[in-house]
């Protein structure tokens, strides 16, 4: 059976990539799916695809995951791709310093640009921050995190790879994920045209 391709960019968001990851974990559609990281942090990724491969293990998932640097090694022949680039990935991407203004739409913009055409894209930044195609899908999801959340993510991440902690909670957590939702329904994100 043929994998589905779903390209993940922003895949080390300290925001976005546990509850994303968790979902897809749980997630167990028609057809298996090939999830490409891409994330321009190679120590963010690193981070979290390796609590990915927990999630999945833990599940036993069939999925397949591949992580890059390579913004168009994982945009290659998807057919979904989640744009949740945060403002680490977007100056790494940029080569800009910390700080900079327009950062994240500026990078956004370049690697939404790569998305094929045909696929179906999700975005999972702030309402502001709109993606420069006709058509896409938005979800005010995951919630934003207060700079004490935002510091222990990653410490949480190593909980868990430790085996210090157990993922079950993140992943029962997510179980039911508006991700999952539009997976199966696209209809249950907001549609964003700009035409």
């Amino acid at each position: 059976m043929d994998l589905v391709r779903l390209a993940i960019l922003g895949g080390g968001s300290v925001r976005c990539s546990p509850p994303v990851v968790a979902s897809l974990a749980t997630y167990f559609g028609e057809r298996p799916l090939q999830i490409r990281m891409y994330d321009a942090d190679e120590e963010r990724l690193d981070l979290f695809d390796r609590l990915a491969r927990l999630c999945f293990m833990t599940t036993k998932s069939t999925h397949n995951l591949v992580s890059t640097t390579d913004a168009d090694e994982a945009l290659e022949e998807a057919a979904f791709a989640i744009v949740q680039v945060g403002e680490n990935c977007a100056r790494k991407f940029l080569n800009m310093p910390p700080g900079e203004a327009e950062a994240v739409q500026r990078a956004t913009n370049a690697l939404v640009s790569r998305i094929p055409e045909e696929a179906r894209v999700l975005s999972l930044l702030p309402q502001s921050l709109q993606l420069p195609r006709e058509r896409y899908y938005r979800l005010d999801w995951p919630g934003q995190l207060t700079d004490e959340e935002r510091r222990s993510v990653p410490l949480q991440t190593l909980r868990y790879l430790n085996s210090e902690e157990y993922v079950h909670q993140l992943l029962k957590d997510n179980e039911r994920s508006p991700l999952k939702s539009w997976l199966n329904d696209p209809s249950t994100a907001e549609l964003v045209s700009t035409v």
